[in-house]
This record gives C-alpha cells, sequence and structure tokens, in this order.
C-alpha cells in the first residue's frame, strides 16, 4: 500500500514537537519532498534506510525546505548512490553551490547527482510504475511550487500545496482530488494583525474555504506555524465553518495510506 510519511509539520520555525515540514512518498519507491534538517534520524525512527532514498522533490528555495540537504548527502559517504533531484532552477543553483563549499562533488565518495529542472507547470514532469507527478505555481516565493501526485494502483489523487497564499491554480489542479494536504499557518486573527500573511500563507478559515471549493474528500492541514500562540482547537473550528468533510490534523511521524 502506498503512504505518505509526515516527517514534519511546522513551519519555518521548528517546535518540540514539530520539526519543519517534510514528507517521504513510499510505494515500491521512496521519494523526498523538501530536506530540512534531521533526515537521517527521522528516517530511521520509522525504521527506513535512508541510502534506498533515490529521488528528492523541492516545493521552492527558503532555509527550512532546503538546509538538510548538505547533511543528506554527506551522509551517504561511499555508498555509491545516485539521486535525482528535481527543483526550480534556483533551488538546483543552490545545492550545486552547497556541494562545491562542503567539498561533496567527488562521485566516488558522494552520490552522484542528476538535477532536473522544473519548468513546465502543469504536465507530468516524473512518472513510475506506482504514480505520475506534476506540479503548479504556488502564490509563495517566486520559486514556490506544489505538487499534483497520482497513484495509479489505489486510482487517488493526492495535492501538496507546498508553502501557498490563496491560489486559485490550486483550486484548478485540486478538483475532487482525494486528499489536500495544504499549508494552514495559523488562525485568521494573526492575519488581521499580520496583513503580510496574505501573501505567502493560508490562515485556517481560508483554508475551510480553498477545501470547500475544491471539494476534497479528505483535508491535511501542514505547515503550522509555532511562533505564534493559539490552540490546535481552534484551526480546527474555523477550518470546519467552512468545510464539513473528513479532516486529519498530523502529527510529526505520522503516516497516511492512500
Amino acid at each position: 500500500m502506498a503512504k505518505i510519511i509526515f516527517l514534519g509539520t511546522s513551519g519555518a520555525v521548528a517546535s518540540e514537537k514539530r520539526d519543519n515540514t517534510s514528507f517521504l512518498i513510499q510505494t515500491d519507491e521512496l521519494i523526498l519532498i523538501d530536506t530540512p534538517g534531521s533526515l537521517v534520524s527521522k528516517l530511521a525512527k520509522i525504521k527506513i534506510n535512508f541510502y534506498k532514498i533515490s529521488k528528492i522533490f523541492f516545493t521552492h528555495s527558503h532555509p527550512d525546505h532546503l538546509y538538510g540537504i548538505v547533511s543528506f548527502l554527506h551522509s551517504q559517504y561511499k555508498l555509491n548512490n545516485k539521486v535525482d533531484i528535481y527543483g526550480s532552477l534556483k533551488v538546483i543553483k543552490l545545492i550545486k553551490n552547497l556541494r562545491k563549499i562542503f567539498s561533496l562533488e567527488n562521485t566516488k565518495l558522494y552520490p552522484k547527482i542528476t538535477f532536473h529542472t522544473l519548468n513546465q507547470p502543469n504536465f507530468t514532469f516524473y512518472a513510475s510504475r506506482d504514480l505520475s507527478v506534476s506540479f503548479f505555481r504556488a502564490k509563495h516565493s517566486p520559486d514556490a511550487v506544489g505538487f499534483k501526485i497520482f497513484f495509479k494502483n489505489e486510482r487517488k489523487t493526492v495535492i501538496i500545496s507546498g508553502d501557498s497564499a490563496f491560489n486559485n491554480q490550486l483550486i484548478k489542479e485540486a478538483q475532487n482530488c482525494d486528499f489536500l494536504i495544504h499549508d494552514c499557518f495559523c488562525p485568521y486573527r494573526f492575519f488581521k494583525k499580520y496583513p503580510q500573511l496574505y501573501k505567502k500563507h493560508t490562515s485556517s478559515l481560508q483554508l475551510g474555504k480553498i477545501a470547500s471549493l475544491c471539494k476534497t474528500k479528505t483535508l491535511i492541514p501542514i505547515h503550522f506555524s509555532s511562533e505564534l500562540k493559539y490552540n490546535f482547537l481552534e484551526l480546527i473550528r474555523e477550518i470546519k465553518r467552512n468545510y464539513p468533510g473528513k479532516l486529519i490534523v498530523p502529527k510529526d511521524l505520522m503516516s497516511l495510506n492512500i
């Protein structure tokens, strides 16, 4: 059975119980989405060998989604691995520079990397026996994207928004999806207090509206702010004001069966 494992569920500032947001897609292959820190430790906790991961997708170039790539590649010392990395041109330039800075370019010692630039939205950029993946532009940073993943055996579609404010393109891509995994930074009252949040993230009140517009079967909020003080019951109440469907609030290392 295909799974998505939530390796982290926090926003840019990690907390005691929630690390920065990232995911592991588990089918007959393993695919990482974003690389914050402590990946090898997290994978060990869920009994997955990190050296079996050969593909990494990036949502964007912000540090909390990318900084762990150095440690991850360094951990694969002398394993003779090959890694495919998919991301924006900015992501790829950053990783190439980091490899150079940390002397990780010697493929006799560290993984051989093949880079794939995400430059054609709404078309399949990756396909295997188990799944196909396309991306769409997110409303966050200039290079931010979300992913649309179709699991072939299960005949189900998962949308991962990436960091994103309200995004009409996502509404289009996510129609009738089985799972919508979407930015839910904090309750609406903080957006009223800090209007700049509207440009980059989604409130719990907005998220309920988005899920209703998408007619998603299951909504999974993600990328929670830890620096703002609120109760998760407040998030849930706001979401349910506009979305009556199935709601799952994930914890770190939670596994979702597709």
